[in-house]
């Protein structure tokens, strides 16, 4: 074999080897949760994970699972119990409509994802995680307002929208 066809050869190894390796932890579009989305290095996001979804994450490598979801909203099975018995951690931060989108859940939420472990930040259908990361750009990480707002959107931030823009309009 000739030098030119041997560095192709390592070179597609060496492509398909990394491209394995990016993926590694990108389960967003194998879980059946609504709107799953691989979000950052450190955070995939979404709604509702049903059970296979927490087990695959837990393969995945997600270390843990953050629950914006109120209280008594889903009782399909108990998702604390699974999570934990898979050896992550389970945090509930209870959002259960506009009213919670405030800055004491921020406090909260802040503290949540600040721990530099890879999680899945999940409500039911990804709104109320785009709402708490818009609140999270801007007055954590000084974001304008608009600014705030395009990282909400890409989170998942729908119906919420207006509610976001009252809150993060308070100083």
């Amino acid at each position: 074999m000739n030098i030119q066809a041997s560095v192709v050869i390592t070179f597609l190894i060496l492509m398909f080897t990394l491209s394995g390796f990016s993926q590694a932890n990108d389960v967003s579009d194998k879980l059946s949760a609504k709107n799953a989305t691989q979000y950052s290095q450190q955070f995939i996001i979404g709604g509702q994970p049903s059970e296979s979804d927490i087990i695959m994450l837990s393969k995945s490598g997600i270390k843990t699972v953050i629950n914006l979801r109120g209280t008594g909203e889903f009782d399909d099975f108990d998702e604390q119990a699974k999570v934990e018995a898979l050896g992550m951690n389970y945090i509930a931060i209870p959002i259960s409509g506009a009213s919670d989108i405030n800055k004491e859940n921020l406090t909260l939420f802040t503290a949540a994802i600040t721990n530099k472990e890879q999680a899945f930040v999940h409500c039911a259908s990804g709104n109320r995680v785009g709402a708490m990361f818009a609140l999270d750009a801007h007055f954590n990480h000084n974001k304008s307002i608009d600014e705030a707002i395009v990282t909400g959107k890409k989170a998942g931030l729908t119906s919420l929208e207006a509610t976001v823009k009252k809150v993060l309009k308070t100083q």
